[in-house]
């Protein structure tokens, strides 16, 4: 019986419920120091530093097990990636790029249940393997040519909705995306992460999907893609 009761609790504790994610504090922060057109005040964020470190650190505390729906591990993966880019490139502002900090994406700066993980293991390692090429657009990488970053923090109960109100705003912004059914310049994330999607035939219908205006074809439209600025994004 011991046995058996001990069984139960790990099974619980590993394939059962959810952990609670208090969002309170990030969302406080996110109001606090980002404008409605997803600009962070870096100057803000360092002179408030040890908030921003509290909020990583409680997501850090964190681990996503079996039991997590992939709503819920979206939700949490990108805010804790949302979170800590914004820590990072904070630690070493003022630089006019995150690009100016060494392998900030490769290194392991991110604390997670007690080791260092990198942005990129997030990005890669765990987001991506759960096949929805939406996170791309969801993702902030500080730079001109991000996808925006939400004044709010994405939630489990809502997130697909959410992650396609997100990429439909970064295909529709003709700073990002140049949309033509003759000849259309697309952002390079599309290029980069081409193989999130199971052909090129996929990856029209995806875009097509989220545009609010002319679609493209896979045989009809030249496609290209715009260089990456990495600026830091401020206005």
């Amino acid at each position: 019986m011991k046995n058996f009761k001990f069984l139960l609790i790990f099974l619980i504790s590993y394939y059962g419920y959810s952990q609670t994610v208090d969002l309170t504090d990030y969302n406080k922060f996110l109001k606090e120091h980002v404008s409605s057109k997803g600009i962070v005040n870096y100057d803000k964020v360092l002179k408030n530093i040890d908030d921003l470190k509290k909020i990583t650190s409680s997501f850090a505390k964190i681990s996503p097990n079996a039991g997590w729906t992939p709503s819920e591990k979206k939700a949490y993966w990108i805010n804790f990636y949302n979170a800590n880019i914004i820590r990072i490139l904070a630690e070493n502002y003022p630089i006019k790029s995150i690009n100016y900090i060494k392998d900030a994406f490769d290194l392991k700066l991110v604390d997670y249940v007690g080791t260092k993980i990198s942005l990129d293991t997030i990005e890669h390692e765990i987001l991506r393997k759960l096949g929805d090429p939406r996170v791309h657009f969801a993702l902030y990488s500080t730079a001109v040519s991000s996808p925006m970053l939400k004044r709010e923090a994405y939630m489990a109960d809502t997130i697909e909705k959410e992650l396609g109100m997100a990429t439909s705003d970064f295909l529709n912004d003709p700073a990002k995306n140049k949309i033509d059914p003759e000849e259309t310049r697309l952002s390079k994330i599309f290029d980069w992460y081409k193989d999130d999607f199971a052909s090129a035939n996929d990856m029209i219908n995806f875009i097509n999907i989220h545009l609010g205006g002319q679609k493209i074809s896979i045989d009809k439209t030249k496609i290209s893609y715009i260089d990456f600025d990495w600026k830091l994004f401020t206005k």
